[in-house]
């Protein structure tokens, strides 16, 4: 409910009591919960999100990493999540707090989920024994993360497919 109504109303225009009125209940009933607006959209945001993180393992790791970009990049660009997490990751940059919360609840979550998978893929062999891919991950996530938040251009096919290749080549057992 919150984050409809974060749709309808734009992260700016959202506030505690219009969230309280259409929960039926007094804004200090959500102030008990939550104790400003960043809290309650955070929760409501981990709630739908992190949820779809889970990365398939079908012994392919650029498959699954591909797959699960695809899927990820309408719900960074779209309605209820696009907004409300723009919203917020700009909020984020004037409150040390807040942009603390976001790293740690949703980019470390999204960074470790890629590490795993990636790490699982090095144990298999598919990608390149002996490298450390943290920096990787980070890479990986950073650069979609850097297109939908701060670019006009695109996540598409392309740009998915595009990331993925330099990735194998640098990675990948089969260079």
């Amino acid at each position: 409910m919150t984050l409809e109504l974060a749709a309808e109303v734009g992260y700016a225009g959202l506030n505690i009591e219009a969230v309280a009125r259409r929960a039926g209940v007094g804004k200090h009933t959500i102030y008990r919960r939550w104790p400003s607006k960043p809290a309650l959209l955070l929760d409501a945001l981990s709630r739908v999100w992190i949820t779809d993180l889970d990365y398939d393992d079908t012994g392919d790791v650029r498959a699954d990493l591909r797959e699960q970009f695809l899927r990820s990049a309408p719900a960074l660009a779209n309605p209820p999540i696009g907004p409300v997490y723009r919203g917020l990751i700009a909020e984020a940059q004037t409150d040390p707090a807040l942009r603390a919360t976001l790293h740690e609840r949703f980019l470390l979550t999204v960074e470790r989920r890629t590490l795993d998978r990636i790490t699982r893929a090095q144990h298999a062999g598919e990608l390149v024994a002996g490298v450390d891919l943290e920096f990787a991950a980070e890479v990986l996530c950073g650069t979609l993360y850097y297109r939908h938040l701060l670019s006009t251009r695109p996540i598409d096919e392309g740009t998915v497919d595009a990331l993925l290749d330099m990735f194998m080549a640098a990675y990948g057992t089969t260079r």
